[in-house]
């Protein structure tokens, strides 16, 4: 019995199945026909087409904006246009800025000057009472050593003859005492007598001008006298004066078409390309403050 029972069971699980697929391929096949592009259909009252109507081309005019209260003019389909005047102000009308002004052209690179063969650098006093027994350090510039002469004697290699040493004790301004070292010397080149003060180069009375140009970096011309003209790829110059005290000199630019002519005067400042400075001299310079501090005491009683 219990075969029998297994059987039918068998068969009716079998039944089951096969309906089952049965009913999975109909419902597989309406879809698959619904859904394919070949068999759609258009609706019965599709919509109909209409002509598009023909554009005409047409020009607005605009009315001249007008000017309103507060000067502006502006409507409300015209955009704002507005601008900034001379003095930084917001303003309805245009404004262009000036030009930037015309170079100078050249400037002051150096005011160079030759210093004398003969310079005096340092005194030993052997007594203090008594200038002329001092022994005198010199330097000379051309043979490149120093010289030890005393007052009387005379250097024939340098050429030069050490005719009178004097210190002067001087206060100055600050009450403090101060020594002025000065040798007279016979320059037998020249022929001619020297004046030599301690701690003060001397220098020989040439000069010689460097000038050049931050616009044209080749240019370099050097003078040594004035009133000289010369001219460049941005003008044409003349070097009025030379100040030595000043270390300036005074540049007149000539005028052309366009400019007007122009005076400058010119301070000695640094190369552009290198930055290194080159100050002028003058024999006129002041001369370093000598320090005489042991001798104060003993020298405000005199």
């Amino acid at each position: 019995m219990n075969k029998i029972y297994d059987k039918l069971s068998l068969i009716i699980a079998c039944l089951v199945l096969a309906g089952g697929v049965f009913l999975y391929l109909q419902t597989t096949g309406k879809e698959a026909s619904v859904g394919a592009p070949g068999e759609l259909r258009p609706a019965d009252n599709p919509y109909q087409a209409r002509a598009v109507p023909e554009s005409v081309d047409t020009s607005a005019n605009w009315p001249e904006v007008s000017e309103q209260s507060t000067g502006w003019r502006y409507d409300v389909f015209t955009p704002p246009k507005i601008f900034i005047d001379a003095e930084g102000r917001f303003s309805a009308e245009g404004w262009t800025p000036p030009p930037p002004p015309v170079p100078f052209g050249v400037y002051l690179a150096d005011i160079q000057r030759k210093p004398y063969r003969i310079q005096l650098e340092g005194y030993i006093e052997e007594d203090t009472s008594d200038a002329s027994k001092s022994l005198l350090l010199f330097f000379d510039e051309e043979r490149d050593r120093q010289l030890r002469v005393r007052p009387g004697n005379t250097a024939a290699d340098s050429e030069f003859e050490l005719r009178e040493f004097t210190i002067q004790r001087v206060r100055n301004e600050e009450g403090g005492i101060e020594r002025v070292a000065k040798a007279v010397i016979y320059d037998l080149r020249k022929n001619e007598t020297v004046t030599l003060r301690h701690g003060q180069r001397r220098y020989d009375s040439g000069v010689t001008v460097l000038i050049r140009s931050n616009e044209h970096p080749d240019f370099e011309l050097s003078l040594s006298e004035a009133p000289a003209e010369f001219e460049t790829p941005g003008g044409s110059y003349t070097l009025q004066e030379i100040n030595l005290e000043d270390s300036s000199i005074t540049v007149e630019k000539h005028s052309t078409e366009e400019t007007e002519p122009e005076t400058k005067t010119l301070q000695t400042r640094a190369r552009s390309s290198t930055g290194s400075t080159s100050p002028a001299s003058s024999t006129d310079q002041p001369a370093a403050p000598e320090s005489d501090s042991s001798f104060n005491d003993l020298d405000s009683f005199f």
